[in-house]
Parts: structure tokens; sequence; C-alpha cells
């Protein structure tokens, strides 16, 4: 098993990249932990600075990598603390993200063929797989999309959580107030009722 790490780092045009060079791993594994910022990733980035979520620690990756011919598979876990605002009470807090995943990875050669044969109806997102090129793997967007995968879509800070009074805004979590709280007209419970008048009726 090979246990080194061959992830490079460079900077264009303001962008970061993060690859991963294949000629020393040749058929084998390679074991790693990745630790890194959410600058590194772009929309990551965007997402703090339009105050979305907050990255409290360091991304974290474990990779396992087993190239086998020209198909590299790359297993993962992501660990991350991250800083939300509650969608019911508006109040931030904090969650741990952890999330599992594959991924394979083919050489762009390969999607040309694909494109030659006319019988291949499968492109290469329905198959689930990533193009490569130069023996280097790109990890920048694969990585990125784990992170955004892993973030919650309505973030509540409790599954208990009361959220604000719809009248006077106060958080229910804190304190109680004296609004008088509308009736939500429910059809179904209305012909639930005329269900039991119904019953009542015929006894």
């Amino acid at each position: 098993m090979v246990k080194a790490l061959f992830i490079l780092f460079s900077f264009a045009q303001g962008m970061a990249t993060v690859r991963l060079e294949l000629r020393e791993l040749k058929d084998g594994c390679l074991e790693q932990r990745y630790c890194c910022g959410p600058d590194e990733f772009p929309v990551l980035k965007d997402l703090e600075t339009e105050k979305q979520v907050r990255f409290e620690q360091p991304i974290c990756f474990q990779l396992r990598l087993q190239k086998t011919g020209q198909i590299v598979e790359v297993d993962g876990q992501m660990q991350a603390r991250v800083k939300l605002t509650c969608g019911r009470c508006l109040q931030p807090f904090e969650s741990d993200l952890l999330t599992d995943f594959s991924l394979t990875f083919t050489p762009q050669a390969a999607q040309r063929d694909a494109l030659e044969d006319e019988e291949v109806e499968l492109d290469a997102d329905e198959l689930g797989l990533i193009y490569y090129k130069e023996e280097t793997l790109d990890l920048l967007q694969p990585l990125q999309e784990q992170i955004i995968m892993a973030l919650p879509i309505s973030p509540v800070c409790d599954v208990g959580c009361l959220g604000l009074c719809s009248e006077c805004g106060c958080d229910l979590n804190k304190e109680s107030c004296d609004c008088e709280k509308q009736s939500f007209n429910n059809k179904f419970a209305a012909l639930a009722e005329l269900k039991t008048d119904k019953q009542q009726t015929k006894t």
C-alpha cells in the first residue's frame, strides 16, 4: 500500500486547483488525510461571503484511492463543522457535517471512444464517471460537490425548535406571547369532520 500524497496546489487567476498525480501510484492504493480551508473552493468562499454558512474548523477529507488499470476509484469521508442560521428561529447554531462518498475516474480518451461508439447512450454524468487527463486527477470540483451536498437545505437548530411567532416575532423557544394564533384552514380536516357527522347521523 502506498502512503504518500501527491496533491499539488496552484493558483491561477485567483483560483486554487487541487490535483493528484497518478504517475507514481501505478496499480495500487493510496491513503491520506487532507485538510483545507473553504477559501480553496470558489463556491464555498461565495457562501461564506454571502453569510449563508461559516466553516468553524478546517474541512478534512480521508481519501483512499485504488488504481486498477486506467480506472481510479476514490472512497472518502468528509468532516467539517459549520455555523448556520436556523430557518425557524433565525438564531445561529453550529453543526457537524459527516458524509461518505465514492468517485470513479476514467481517462479522457475513454470519453472520445464513447462518443465514437454509436451504441453508447449514457453520458459520463449518467454513469457517474469523472474524466481525467495527462495522468492527473482534478479533485477540486468533486470534493467541493461533496461539501455542498452535505449542507442542509433547510437548516434547523433543533427538531423541536418552536420558531418565531408569526404575529409579534418573538422567539418561542425563549418566551411565550399572548398573540392569537390564526387557525389553519385544513380542507382535509373539514372532510374528516363531515364524515364523522354522517356516521353519527346513521347511528
